[in-house]
């Protein structure tokens, strides 16, 4: 998630704390976009356990209350669709649409163990290192 956010030269503070108006702690967030009221995070398999989904819910309840926004992700959205997740922070920050930062986090993907031609690349270097 922070890497995605970086690659697309977002400005962001992971593990932002934020406080309700009387100084008061209400959540700790996965990434802030610096200058704005969203937080964004990424939401596992074990967000959708009964006992971590209510209290997700009841802090999400928290948040709307002080007009903070959160949007969660999953991994396979932060895989197949950071186009837009770039794209709503993009509108947020009030930036213009520009491919190159989806180029950035593509090329990282295909460079990863996501991808095939990453897998394919460290199998390669396993191979010698037998």
């Amino acid at each position: 998630m922070r890497v995605l956010h970086v690659a697309a030269g977002i400005d962001i503070e992971p593990q932002k704390e934020i406080f309700d108006q009387w100084g008061r702690f209400v959540v700790r967030a996965d990434l802030w976009l610096v200058g704005t009221r969203r937080i964004h995070e990424y939401d596992g398999d074990k967000h959708r356990e009964r006992d971590t989904h209510r209290r997700d819910l009841a802090r999400d309840r928290r948040l709307v209350e002080i007009d903070w926004q959160r949007m969660g992700f999953t991994s396979a959205q932060l895989l197949h669709e950071g186009a837009s997740v770039i794209a709503s922070a993009d509108r947020l920050l009030g930036r213009r649409w520009d491919r190159r930062k989806v180029a950035r986090w593509e090329a990282l993907l295909n460079d990863s163990l996501f991808r095939p031609a990453g897998r394919a690349r460290a199998h390669r270097h396993w191979q010698r290192a037998l």
